[in-house]
């Protein structure tokens, strides 16, 4: 199925959106490649980066056999990032495979992130869609926080909604922590853990708190309002979950004093786990679902939502 392309603003990069989530099992991996299948058949040329460094399997979801070729070998220096970039099945979509051969921890210098952002940015692409491992990890969180877009992945269930409120948390302060002196963030992080035990006299706000200190040199809110994380609330099985984005969105906001944009709510559908079984996604196997219909509409809305007004 083919939609009308939406034309791109113009851009010397592409525009890179990160994909994440708090917890494992939340179907990551399926919202980004079909967030790429998607764009992709905007008529954008899109590249999905697996960037899981504990298990990828980006190819599984796009039903194609695992490569040799992955990124261990540009980290490697082995390889250049354009050697590595895959051509898929799909019209308009490559990919670049994970560490798919590494059996234990991956170890990635700073400096390594720093050039792969670089030569990402240098890509041949319209869109660059990354799908982040699980977790507060720092390369992960390094990559998150420089995404044109971020989208944070969460389902109903209540370990699920917790761990997105703890990788909120790990986001602010991991950006707290590289625009603040040691002593400050030390300090910061002491006050966290009183928090956590429920000690302090009121509840605790990250911007009043920076407000009566000194050593932070960011304004990490104002840039987080500028450009919010999305969320995305995936497996949703009734109208009352559907809310769930807005309640979050109202949490993070009085809570942690960060704007968290709802995205959509994606519906529990048994066509998902049987297109993996299958070897072919799901919005390839049925392109006329309201399944498919979320995720058109959540991609217009990125990518030019002053167009997508003017149809509506």
């Amino acid at each position: 199925m083919e939609f009308e392309k939406v034309k791109p603003s113009e851009k010397l990069a592409p525009c890179i959106w990160g994909v994440s989530s708090g917890k494992g099992g939340v179907g990551k991996t399926f919202i980004s490649t079909s967030l790429a299948l998607t764009v992709s058949k905007l008529g954008h040329k899109v590249v999905l980066v697996d960037f899981d460094l504990t298990g990828a399997n980006s190819h599984t979801a796009l039903g194609i056999d695992p490569s040799h070729m992955n990124l261990r070998h540009y980290f490697e220096s082995t390889k250049s990032l354009e050697d590595i970039v895959l051509n898929t099945p799909h019209p308009n979509l490559q990919y670049i495979q994970g560490f798919w051969d590494a059996w234990g921890p991956v170890s990635i210098e700073t400096s390594h992130i720093n050039q792969f952002w670089k030569d990402l940015k240098n890509i041949d692409a319209d869109y660059v869609i990354i799908d982040l491992g699980t977790g507060f990890y720092e390369h992960h969180m390094n990559i998150f926080k420089r995404c044109d877009e971020k989208f944070l992945i969460t389902t109903p269930e209540p370990t699920s909604i917790e761990k997105t409120y703890r990788f909120v948390e790990s986001l602010i302060c991991s950006t707290l922590k590289e625009n603040s002196t040691p002593d400050a963030f030390g300090k910061l992080m002491y006050v966290l853990r009183d928090h956590r035990q429920r000690i302090l006299p009121e509840p605790f706000s990250f911007k009043k708190y920076l407000l009566g200190h000194e050593g932070f040199i960011f304004d990490h809110f104002e840039q987080l309002s500028k450009k919010p994380v999305q969320l995305i609330v995936n497996s949703v099985r009734s109208p009352q979950q559907m809310e769930l984005g807005h309640s979050m969105k109202s949490v993070a906001c009085k809570y942690y004093d960060v704007s968290l944009e709802f995205a959509a709510a994606i519906d529990f559908d048994n066509a998902v786990w049987q297109s993996l079984r299958n070897r072919e996604p799901v919005l390839v196997a049925q392109p006329f679902t309201p399944l498919s219909g979320q995720f058109l509409s959540l991609c217009k809305h990125m990518i030019d939502p002053e167009e997508l007004r003017a149809v509506v």
